[in-house]
């Protein structure tokens, strides 16, 4: 039975500096009184306590109602409804009128009459925040004008209301806490608007040093750290006794800044006042470490401190143990992981075949095991980095998170590589800071930084050398000649042959090794230099030339400058390419140089296609329709694109970056120093290059090997169907890898059924809506950023590809609908691969998922296009015809006008 007895009325509301007890006020409000009573400055607050949430359940007559409801969510398949059922009560059951009264006086003695002053409403959970149980970011909080008490009255029935979410169900069984014991305290708060906020932690919790402060700052409101959406600036303190001796400064990046304006939060393109200046000042950074361990003395354990400075002063807004202090390296094996869509969303069709899903995430789950396990790094043995999800494959972005952390680097910069940062994403437990890697590990570290900027790139070139002469003997090879236990034998070996775990291990080295270059090359150049490193990376990024995705471009290219000159083939590609025209492309174009050119394009590219990467995605080989399709957009814009001049051009542009580094690194520097320097650099810059055009080979070789593969499972599809093993040719595809091989062999298998029956599950998949980031809690990371409503007039994501320009919006969802494109900005929810064609056509690009190592980014800046990615519902918040601004450097996107 849930309590609701109602005690004395004055204990329904106290304020901040008595709420010393935590059964009545929760943790929140006991460490904001703790903060207060030792002189931290904190911001006026009331708490309204457990007896008036008691109070409310007794008067309302929802207690008893509360417990029935409770009682019958034991069961985990009904949970999730019955919560959802309870939430939604909380937040009907209105207050009594005495209570809405105490909350008027208690609002006042918080606001003291102004109107104009911005509320905080904050749960305060009667175990929060406490040693054994921090629940930090369980609850809910909320902002709301400190005149609207209506608003006020809502915000306190969602953190009620928040105490029956699935995940706090979950951490109170976790904890042992028993549900009929579950209160929620609330605190209303005085709003600080931020001029910048971070955390101070009074040890360092990676590295448990406890003689460093480590201070994160950043501008504006916190909102931009909690997501990810910035890399803090970061202060290092060293202790002489409790005191602050000595600070290092390590500079962040920041984009952007959250602030509160018009009733609301809005996200702000951070003002060059701001951009590269310290955060914060001496004091300032003295100050915090020196409220950090006077906390930390205080509760007798290290702490973390979130603050916020209003210009004039530090104000303390909460102070919690840091529990994952002993966890060192590892996150908490109880913490939820986060799974991201992000690459695999570029290459796989929004439902992958089961044929696909099966050899993919055993592929990369293994190739990522034997990779970290050859190199000496913990891995766990059910670790899993890609899984399925409504049919979709997700990658697990805490598990790349954590590897970063263990390699030393900061976790945020996943995200700002791949794609995959959600906009509410949890902040990691631990700081951005470098943690203190024992000696065993950084042994470790160098000989793998070694092997990435040394060994790698020509291990690379090897290893894609000799999986191009198999493919070409593959290729050679007639199925049809073979018996039907002579094919099945032909599979396995194939499938033996590409899942042998060296061949997956050499695979990982070559395609993780990119980031690793990367965030060296960053950290290296940041040391070094003044200058905008973020803009300067992606200029010495472009101009590669040996990209197989841009050599099938320039092709495309070439053979569109053919048919403009042809009066044949001109007449064909500017009429309409219906299925007709399509099917009878030979007979159109026979005896030009276009059909001689497009036949030797097949014979390069044929095996590419859309969506390549499933086995079931047809080729261009198969269906060259949307090579067609793709020369004709280049016919209809004019094919005034000069492929080795657009080449000649990038390389310009790389040539330049580089001349820029060794001229600031010559200044100011010895001889000795500069040449030691810029020869590290060169070594380093050039390897980065030559990762850069592996990844992009590994897809066109990789997809040689799925091209094989589709040929023997349509020629094991199409004998099924013969001898009635399966219904259709394409069922083949609904089987896994280990499956299809046997279709053959075990004709007394259900296979007709098992693939009947995956048909069905993949057509009720595709009912389900699949947010880009999800955790195993249940909890889902698809909601949209408060700041992206205002108007919905500005857009904020990486910049992956600098530039910035103004045009009309083309809003794309397939290539088959493109028809025409002439110099517009592109809006897509992820760039395919064999998509990128149309770049040369467009004058920009956005789009929903990516980062700045993503295909689609790599291609981006080999054509010069000014990019943007990661942009959180661009398809739906942009329009054919709105006129933007796009920044490829900040990732600010501003409509400038609306399409009529």
């Amino acid at each position: 039975m849930i309590a609701t007895t109602a005690p004395r009325t004055h204990r329904w509301l106290v304020d901040i500096v008595d709420a010393t007890d935590p059964t009545l006020c929760g943790g929140k409000a006991v460490g904001l009184a703790m903060l207060k009573r030792i002189g931290v400055s904190v911001p006026r607050a009331v708490c309204l306590t457990t007896d008036f949430y008691r109070h409310w359940l007794d008067v309302s007559g929802f207690g008893p109602r509360l417990t029935e409801l409770v009682a019958t969510a034991g069961d985990a398949d009904v949970r999730p409804k019955i919560l959802e059922q309870i939430r939604c009560e909380v937040e009907a059951t209105p207050l009594s009128a005495d209570a809405e009264a105490a909350l008027r006086q208690g609002i006042g003695r918080v606001t003291l009459g102004r109107d104009g002053d911005v509320l905080s409403v904050r749960s305060s959970g009667v175990d929060e925040d406490h040693l054994d149980a921090s629940h930090a970011g369980l609850h809910t909080s909320r902002i709301v004008p400190g005149h609207d008490t209506r608003a006020i009255i809502a915000a306190i029935k969602t953190c009620w209301a928040s105490v029956w979410t699935e995940t706090a169900w979950t951490y109170r069984e976790r904890l042992g806490i028993p549900h009929a014991s579950a209160a929620m305290a609330v605190v209303v708060q005085r709003y600080v608007a931020a001029v910048c906020s971070g955390v101070a932690f009074s040890a360092d919790p990676l590295t448990k040093d406890r003689t460093t402060v480590v201070i994160e700052a950043g501008w504006g409101t916190a909102e931009a750290l909690v997501s990810g959406k910035m890399t803090p600036e970061e202060y290092r303190v060293s202790l002489n006794g409790d005191g602050p001796a000595g600070a290092h400064r390590r500079p962040g990046r920041q984009e952007e800044m959250t602030v509160w304006r018009d009733g609301r939060s809005a996200a702000l393109p951070l003002d060059d006042t701001r951009r590269g200046r310290p955060v914060l000042n001496d004091s300032q950074v003295r100050e915090l470490a020196s409220v950090a361990k006077a906390v930390e003395r205080t509760l007798g354990t290290p702490v973390d401190l979130e603050w916020v400075c209003d210009g004039d002063a530090l104000w303390a807004v909460q102070a919690r143990p840091i529990t994952t202090l002993t966890e060192a390296l590892h996150a908490s094996a109880h913490a939820p992981t986060l799974w991201t869509r992000a690459n695999l969303k570029e290459v796989f069709p929004e439902l992958p075949s089961p044929l696909a899903l099966s050899y993919l995430t055993l592929a990369l789950n293994r190739m990522f095991r034997t990779y970290h396990a050859a190199h000496g790094y913990s891995v766990a043995p059910d670790s899993r980095l890609v899984c399925v999800i409504h049919g979709r494959p997700y990658l697990n972005l805490s598990l790349m998170q954590q590897m970063t952390i263990e390699r030393g680097g900061d976790p945020a910069i996943v995200g700002r590589l791949f794609g995959g940062a959600s906009p509410v994403e949890p902040r990691p437990p631990a700081p951005a800071s470098r943690p203190e890697i024992p000696r065993s590990g950084r042994a470790r570290l160098a000989r793998e930084m070694l092997a990435t900027f040394l060994g790698t790139p020509y291990r690379g070139h090897r290893l894609f050398r000799g999986m191009r002469r198999q493919a070409a003997a593959l290729d050679d090879r007639s199925l049809e000649a073979l018996d039907d236990r002579a094919l099945s034998a032909h599979a396995d070996a194939f499938f033996a042959t590409l899942m042998h775990e060296s061949t997956l291990g050499r695979l990982h080295e070559v395609v993780s090794a990119q980031s690793r270059a990367y965030m060296t090359l960053e950290a290296l150049l940041t040391a070094w230099m003044p200058t905008d490193v973020d803009g300067l990376l992606k200029r010495l990024m472009t101009g590669l030339g040996t990209l197989p995705n841009v050599r099938m471009t320039y092709r495309l290219m070439d053979l569109a400058a053919l048919a403009v000159q042809d009066s044949r083939a001109r007449a064909y590609f500017t009429g309409d390419l219906d299925e007709d025209a399509l099917a009878g492309y030979e007979a159109a174009l026979g005896g030009t140089a276009v059909l001689a050119g497009l036949r030797a394009f097949l014979r390069e590219f044929g095996h590419r296609g859309p969506y390549e990467s499933d086995v079931m995605s047809a080729r261009f080989a198969d269906d060259p329709g949307p090579v067609l399709r793709l020369v004709q957009l280049h016919v209809r814009a004019g094919a005034t694109q000069d492929a080795a001049r657009h080449a000649a051009e990038r390389s310009r542009v790389r040539h330049v970056a580089m001349a820029d580094v060794r001229c600031v690194l010559h200044e100011g520097r010895g001889s000795l120093a500069f040449v030691a320097q810029w020869t590290l650099f060169r070594i380093m810059c050039s390897a980065l290059h030559r990762l850069l055009a592996l990844r992009d080979e590994c897809r066109h070789v990789m997809t040689m090997m799925v091209a094989h593969l589709r040929r023997v499972a349509l020629e094991i599809g199409r004998r099924a169907r013969r001898d009635n093993v399966l219904a259709d040719p394409t069922d083949v595809f609904f089987l896994t890898f280990d499956e299809m091989p046997r279709v053959l062999v075990e004709r007394d298998g259900a296979w007709r059924l098992l693939a009947a029956e995956r048909r069905r599950q993949r057509e009720s998949d595709a009912q389900l809506q699949a947010p880009d980031i999800v955790s195993d809690d249940g909890t889902a990371g698809g909601v949209e950023r408060a700041a992206d409503a205002p108007g919905d007039n500005e857009l904020l994501g990486y910049g992956v590809s600098s530039g910035i320009v103004t045009g009309r919006v083309r809003v794309l969802r397939s290539a088959e609908t493109i028809g025409h494109l002439s110099g517009e900005i592109v809006v897509i929810p992820a760039i395919e691969p064999t998509l990128t064609p149309i770049f040369p056509l467009v004058r920009g690009f956005i789009a929903e998922m990516g980062g700045l190592l993503s295909h689609a980014a790599i291609l981006a800046r080999e054509y010069g296009l000014p990019a943007v990615v990661s942009v959180h519902g661009a398809t739906r918040r942009l329009r054919d015809g709105d006129r933007v601004e796009l920044d490829g450097s900040t990732g600010r996107i501003r409509v400038l006008e609306r399409a009529g």
